[in-house]
């Protein structure tokens, strides 16, 4: 009798099958729903992501009416500028695309009473909120392909199309993996690294040439500006002529009146190198114990901008789905934009703050990511109850 008693009760075969049932239902219907929610979410952020493209793309194109007018540019040459200019625009609108088709999303779902629906039928915050993080971590994948690689190539070929008819005050050059090249009248300049801000070039060579020849060649690791041209207190210069090669080495003066902000052409160029390519750049200018912390920021934050729709996703949910009974939903969605717009704005001037040496690349990068995330999650995990 007592092992009797010891042996589990099996509930009838018919009531397990029937909750097992309701069970699968169950799962069923919240696969549904989340399919419902994340396709809404994903057209409402594709939606508002094509306007706001289109919105940037025409700004654009009227702000540059002048300069094509100006140097009497065809159709085919601005629209090869418009298309190769566009990959940059619709990267930097897609976090904030994502918030706005985000809070869209919850506030079409609150005006129709779904949310109150969802809820009341137990389902939680944190299971609706997987569709929209579903959506931003897509945008997430589209934002790292934009960033790391398809806008700088394109915005290469767009700046490429530009100097074509846009003179940089007499200067033309480039900028690539080894470092600026600039030409002015015969010289041609090549320096590894360029610092605007404190006017000085790194590794710099200079090839004076007269008659297709090189006449003279000048080199040295540091030339600053000290107001009327760029000296270095050990500079090489090379002088060939027919009858030799003469050498001379100390303190010179390079050929180049032009000031240091006319030089931004030889500047590293973030928005033309792919990420790739900028490691690559860091990596050679380490090699010649040269530290740019100005590259450095770039770097950082050409990786944390592109997690931003992920950010600002996590940042406004909270909003999107409080007091949808009491009429606050306004209120909430009006907060989410406006936190959402503050961290777009608190990553720009942390990001310009620490290419100008003010403040650490990592921290100026990721000061605005960490804080919002800390936000969003803390807002997620104590959040009060929808019908408060």
């Amino acid at each position: 009798m007592a092992a009797e008693r010891d042996l589990p009760v099996r509930p009838p075969c018919g009531v397990d099958m029937a909750g097992r049932g309701h069970e699968k239902e169950g799962r069923a219907a919240t696969d549904i729903l989340n399919r419902y929610v994340f396709i809404k979410a994903a057209l409402m952020c594709l939606a508002v992501w094509l306007g706001l493209s289109l919105l940037v793309l025409a700004s654009v194109f009227l702000g540059n009416i002048g300069l094509f007018t100006e140097y009497d540019a065809g159709g085919a040459v601005i629209a090869r500028f418009m298309l190769f200019s566009s990959p940059m625009m619709i990267h930097w609108v897609l976090p904030f695309s994502v918030c706005v088709g985000v809070i869209a999303t919850q506030a079409s779902f609150s005006r129709h009473v779904e949310t109150i629906a969802m809820q009341a039928c137990s389902i939680s915050f944190f299971r609706l909120s997987v569709p929209y993080i579903a959506v931003s971590l897509i945008a997430v994948l589209f934002m790292g392909a934009l960033s790391f690689s398809i806008y700088p190539l394109a915005q290469r070929h767009a700046e490429k199309i530009e100097q074509v008819s846009i003179k940089k005050r007499g200067i033309e050059g480039s900028f690539s993996v080894r470092g600026g090249r600039f030409k002015i009248g015969g010289d041609i300049y090549h320096v590894q690294h360029v610092d605007i801000a404190r006017g000085i070039m790194r590794n710099i060579r200079c090839y004076r040439t007269s008659g297709g020849r090189i006449t003279t060649m000048q080199r040295a690791e540091t030339v600053v500006w000290d107001g009327r041209a760029w000296r270095s207190d050990d500079m090489e210069t090379f002088r060939f002529s027919d009858g030799g090669i003469a050498t001379d080495r100390g303190p010179s003066a390079l050929g180049l009146a032009h000031p240091p902000a006319d030089l931004v052409i030889a500047q590293p160029g973030a928005d033309v190198l792919t990420l790739g390519e900028l490691l690559e750049y860091r990596g050679n200018l380490s090699g010649e114990r040269i530290r740019s912390v100005n590259l450095d920021t770039q770097i950082h934050s050409r990786i944390s901008f592109a997690v931003a729709p992920l950010i600002m996703t996590l940042l406004v949910l909270p909003f999107g789905l409080r007091f949808p009974r009491a009429g606050g939903i306004a209120r909430g969605i009006s907060t989410g934009l406006i936190l959402g717009l503050a961290f777009w704005a608190v990553h720009s001037v942390m990001t310009g703050a620490g290419m100008a040496g003010y403040v650490h690349p990592v921290l100026a990068a990721w000061s605005a990511d960490l804080a919002a995330l800390l936000t969003g999650v803390t807002l997620m995990t104590t959040r009060r109850s929808t019908y408060g």
